[in-house]
């Protein structure tokens, strides 16, 4: 099928699809996929378009405006685009792009999730084997092949994959937020800033927190803070320690500061949350053939 939108040379090609009820209630599903080659006429201006797009620039140039940013998309980029949102796109001559428009349940959030670690306009090392997926499937639909709502889906799945799987660049990138990371949870009874976890890995304060939240999806400051969350829930567990002590071995000068951060974080007191889990704790000795024998009750 050709497209008749401006712009759009002859050779471009692009494929409808119509997802059955199960796969617009169960699965994602492409709406739409096309290979376009495109002149300096071809753009698209839409207030609201409920499909999201994920495209991938072969060639030339495509100047994009979206969430109130403008960028120019060059080969090798990857545009993932909410397109229920404003956006405007323009192409410069010789554009070639292939891309696909989906839906489907908890798409939006999933497409969310990527743009918040890595923007709208993706530039990774596995760019190209997104590109080589949406390619292969228009090749697929143009040499008339068809597939079942489940392989459509699969082929959206497996592009998710690589936007939300760390690329060798990244991986080797991410020693830094290791380090911190291992920092963490050795002083885990310290105070601990951001400048210090930046000095640890030699980078600047600002750039560590932006790897580091691109990394891990946390500031430093609120991994530091789940971390000793974390700890402290171990420690009301698996020992009788007074929460004063407990908050003390986990970087807090009171236990006032642990309890309301730990109602904040957990929904629950550490009093109530160890008497819940110590309950289901003995409930499962219970259960077994083992005789479960009384022994001193923690100080709360």
């Amino acid at each position: 099928m050709q497209s008749v939108d401006p712009g759009i040379r002859s050779e471009s090609v692009c494929f409808p699809f119509t997802p059955s009820q199960t796969a617009r209630e169960l699965l994602f599903y492409p709406t739409w996929c096309g290979h376009y080659y495109c002149t300096a006429n071809y753009f698209m201006k839409r207030d609201s378009y409920p499909p999201l797009l994920i495209a991938y620039i072969r060639k030339g140039r495509f100047r994009v405006e979206y969430h109130g940013e403008f960028h120019v998309a060059e080969a090798g980029d990857v545009l993932l685009l909410d397109c229920i949102e404003p956006h405007y796109y323009h192409a410069e001559d010789g554009l070639e792009f292939v891309y696909m428009h989906f839906e489907g349940s908890n798409a939006r959030e999933l497409c969310r999730r990527i743009t918040d670690r890595h923007g709208w306009l993706i530039r990774r090392d596995n760019n190209m084997l997104i590109g080589n997926l949406l390619y292969d499937m228009v090749r697929f639909y143009d040499e008339n092949g068809v597939e079942t709502d489940m392989q459509r889906s699969a082929r959206i799945y497996r592009m998710f994959d690589l936007l939300l799987s760390p690329s060798a660049a990244e991986q080797s990138a991410d020693t830094p937020v290791e380090q911190a990371i291992q920092y963490i949870r050795s002083h885990i009874g310290q105070p601990i800033s951001v400048e210090e976890l930046a000095s640890t890995v030699c980078l600047s304060a600002s750039y560590f927190a932006h790897m580091f939240k691109r990394r891990t999806g946390f500031s430093p400051a609120d991994y530091v803070i789940n971390s000793r969350i974390e700890r402290a829930k171990v420690l009301l567990v698996r020992t009788q320690k007074p929460i004063a002590e407990i908050a003390e071995e986990v970087g807090y000068s009171t236990s006032g500061s642990l309890i309301n951060l730990f109602v904040k974080k957990v929904g629950t007191s550490p009093r109530q949350y160890r008497i819940q889990h110590m309950s289901k704790a003995i409930d499962a000795v219970c259960k077994t053939d083992v005789p479960f024998i009384d022994t001193d009750v923690p100080e709360l």
